[in-house]
């Protein structure tokens, strides 16, 4: 509770750190200013003449009343103006009430002191300034009056007196000073838990990084994989399909010197190609002296299929060996009269017992 009384009074509603530094001075010699001059109420009131000395005592209280209510609204430089001029001035007006300067300038410096620890450069030029305004005034006015050298207690007072005053304020700076330590050193804290927590947040990308790099080889090792029995199965489609092609166009011997190759479905262009190596080849390998090609199974023969046979029965042909077309169906045939065909070297038979029987008579 005392705590977050004292930080509420000492609050500066300031954004500048630095103005908030010198605005909490501001309050905390204002507050003991206050405090010293109650206390000197009851010295005053024993004199011989109470009234004139706490009735100045009071009215002093109320420029530092002002001076810390600046402070509070955040008018630091104003709130530190005000003090270092009230302090100045305070000192400086002091013998004019006693006729004797005595030792009064020598509080002079207090005011300086104040401007170092509440204010900046400039601060303390003022002060200066006014002080040394102050005790030329001194000077001149009281040039006339007859002084009196203070005696030594009254010289060991004001040097305990400015003494504690100096102390007091010099501790108000260690304070100031350690605040700002502690507040570099929380920052040096907070920097190094911040530089700890990049750290780790950077090992944590790095091993997700890492993670995500590993999945992804994985991956691209799968892919590859995957494509490699891709190419094996399309690999192994292309033999199979070599394979049906080669089965599509059987070439079977009936005799030493004939040869039967019966081919089913529609021929295409693919088909007849193939059908012209293998039928060539096998001529060659077997030396057959005949080629039984039969379109049984085929429902139709067009011009490009009529066009094929008539090419491969040429190259048999040239190979020494005859081609018998066999199996004609009647579409097939009105087919070849429609389109005017002419089957040139190919010969004709029903069935393959027919070409058969007419090998064999020659």
């Amino acid at each position: 509770m005392k705590q977050s009384l004292r930080d509420r009074w000492l609050t500066i509603p300031h954004p500048d750190p630095e103005f908030q530094r010198r605005g909490q001075n501001i309050l905390i010699i204002g507050i003991s200013i206050i405090a010293l001059v109650l206390c000197s109420l009851p010295l005053a009131a024993i004199q011989p003449e109470p009234l004139p000395p706490v009735l100045t005592s009071v009215i002093g209280l109320f420029p530092v009343i002002g001076v810390l209510l600046l402070a509070r609204r955040g008018l630091v430089d104003w709130a530190t103006i005000g003090m270092v001029a009230l302090l100045a001035v305070s000192f400086a007006i002091i013998p004019f009430t006693t006729g004797q300067i005595g030792l009064m300038p020598v509080y002079a410096v207090v005011a300086v002191v104040v401007a170092a620890v509440i204010g900046r450069e400039r601060h303390i030029v003022f002060a200066i300034a006014v002080s040394v305004a102050g005790m030329m005034g001194q000077w001149w006015a009281l040039a006339g009056q007859r002084q009196f050298s203070p005696s030594p207690g009254e010289v060991v007072a004001v040097g305990v007196l400015l003494t504690v005053i100096c102390g007091f304020i010099a501790s108000i700076g260690t304070r100031s000073v350690r605040r700002a330590i502690e507040l570099a050193t929380a920052a040096q804290t907070r920097a190094e838990q911040l530089a700890q927590q990049l750290a780790q947040t950077n090992r944590a990308l790095e091993d997700r990084v890492a993670e995500r790099t590993a999945a992804l080889q994985a991956a691209l090792a799968e892919s590859e994989q995957r494509q490699a029995a891709l190419a094996a199965a399309l690999a192994e489609n292309e033999r199979q399909r070599r394979e049906i092609r080669t089965l599509s166009v059987p070439i079977l011997a009936v005799r030493d010197d004939m040869l039967v190759m019966p081919l089913i479905g529609v021929l295409d262009g693919e088909r007849l190609v193939l059908a012209q190596q293998r039928a060539l080849q096998a001529i060659e390998q077997s030396r057959a002296q005949s080629l039984l090609v039969d379109v049984t199974g085929v429902p139709l023969l067009d011009q490009l299929a009529a066009d094929g046979l008539i090419a491969l029965a040429r190259s048999v042909r040239l190979l020494g060996a005859r081609l018998t077309l066999i199996g004609v169906s009647p579409e097939v045939a009105q087919t070849i009269v429609g389109l005017g065909i002419a089957l040139g070297d190919i010969r004709v038979a029903r069935d393959l017992r027919d070409a058969v029987r007419r090998g064999a008579s020659g």
